[in-house]
């Protein structure tokens, strides 16, 4: 009979090689924000393709939520009721936090980018933008499994299947619940973080 660490390490291998990768993704536009939206940052052509890759990979982040699902999968196997408590919820709940946090900071540096340019009621209207293309965006790649590099490797096939798929009234509200979802936690994140910041320049 397999002891608790082989169960913990098996359990935990399940789902190693999905987290590294879909965190890599996640990461990505998290670390082009830290050039993109530095105060020096020169806006040319070079900056504009960057943005570009930003944008396609935006939803990577927010979509590490969806793989919340892998936790009901994995809990219907034969692993023991204490190993899907202490080990599997706990490793999904760092990944989603990992990769949702990565979203969140990509769109504060975005805001701290911005608001030196435009009047901060806008920055809602930029941020809700995000939102909707992030939630289209995960949904593409959740249920018609494209990735960001399909936007440039078949571009009219994503366009094609996006326009299809927006004129479903039943998956429009799924989209709707799920944009209003990110919105909510991307804003308890910026508020926390506003928060921090406010509490360390008292501090200092």
């Amino acid at each position: 009979m397999p002891n608790p660490i082989q169960i913990s390490l098996n359990l935990l291998s399940q789902s190693n090689d999905r987290i590294i990768w879909n965190l890599f993704l996640a990461f990505i536009p998290l670390a082009l924000s830290y050039y993109l939206f530095h105060p020096l940052a020169r806006r040319n052509l070079f900056w504009w393709a960057l943005l570009i890759i930003f944008m396609a990979f935006l939803p990577n982040a927010p979509y590490i939520l969806t793989d919340s699902i892998h936790i009901i999968e994995l809990s219907q196997k034969d692993y023991p009721l204490w190993a899907i408590i202490f080990i599997l919820i706990p490793q999904y709940m760092v990944f989603i936090t990992a990769g949702f946090g990565a979203y969140a900071m990509s769109l504060i540096k975005l805001d701290n980018y911005l608001i030196n340019f435009i009047n901060q009621k806008y920055l809602i209207v930029i941020n809700a933008i995000a939102h909707l293309l992030c939630v289209v965006g995960i949904y593409l790649g959740r249920f018609e499994r494209f990735n960001s590099w399909d936007l440039v490797t078949k571009p009219a096939t994503v366009v094609l299947t996006t326009a299809q798929d927006l004129l479903d009234v039943g998956k429009l509200f799924s989209l709707a619940i799920a944009f209003i979802s990110i919105w909510l936690l991307s804003e308890l994140i910026k508020l926390v973080n506003n928060s921090l910041a406010l509490s360390n320049s008292r501090n200092n």
